[in-house]
């Protein structure tokens, strides 16, 4: 007979509510962003209010996705893992999770770099652009990417260090950096440089969420990171497609 679930087992943390929350918003924004640039809608016609949309249907599907969650925990369905708790310490990792963080911190890095170099990049081109038609979407991307390369930075050197308590955070911040570019290819944002913000940061992403699994679960499907991978997939392809 299995044991009970604690009650604090059946919610996710808030820290950690917090992020899937961020996640949904920008999910859904970009999604329900393309749809309308396919149905026709200008850039800046569609801007705020597939954000609203996009905002409300993100939080609603989430919600769903909390309480089918807990139906599943109570059930002993599945089993969530605590990151906070679960990682082990350098000396309690085996060759294994040691490989996973030696893939991880490069790619991590390796987002860094291109965060900080597209969102110089935009900055520029927000500067040199006339006042009445800059775009303040471009400005908030812009200020994202120059914040989440110094943070990634910083991580990566904690991951080399096998440091992995940033690992889930950083997975995330890879994954969001991943949708802005998306954003940034349909609103024709300094685009190479978000095409490869797209490959590099959907790598990353992926990379660190298979990192997490490795760290903490290590049976099963690694279904984050292929939930991270077509995300990725899908903000490389849709705003090409809505060109």
């Amino acid at each position: 007979m299995s044991e009970p679930v604690s009650t604090a087992a059946l919610w996710p943390r808030p820290g950690r509510l917090f992020s899937w929350v961020i996640t949904a918003v920008l999910v859904g924004w970009f999604v329900v962003y393309n749809v309308m640039r396919v149905g026709g809608g200008t850039p800046a016609g569609v801007a705020l209010v597939s954000f609203l949309i996009g905002a409300v249907a993100g939080i609603v599907v989430l919600v769903l996705g909390v309480y089918v969650r807990r139906a599943l925990v109570a059930s002993g369905r599945i089993h969530p893992v605590d990151v906070e708790t679960d990682i082990p310490t350098p000396q309690a990792m085996d060759d294994g999770q040691r490989r996973a963080l030696g893939l991880a911190w490069p790619a991590t890095a390796a987002a860094a770099v291109v965060e900080m170099v597209l969102g110089l990049w935009m900055l520029a081109d927000w500067w040199s652009t006339p006042g009445p038609t800059r775009a303040t979407a471009e400005l908030v991307m812009a200020g994202w990417l120059v914040f989440a390369a110094l943070w990634m930075g910083w991580e990566a050197r904690n991951l080399r260090d096998m440091d992995a308590g940033g690992v889930d955070s950083v997975s995330l911040g890879a994954l969001l950096s991943t949708v802005l570019a998306g954003v940034g290819i349909s609103r024709s944002f300094a685009t190479p440089g978000q095409v490869v913000m797209v490959i590099v940061g959907g790598v990353a992403s992926v990379i660190c969420y298979w990192a997490v699994w490795r760290l903490t679960r290590n049976r099963g499907v690694p279904t984050t990171a292929i939930a991270a991978g077509l995300v990725a997939v899908v903000s490389l392809l849709l705003p090409l497609l809505t060109r």
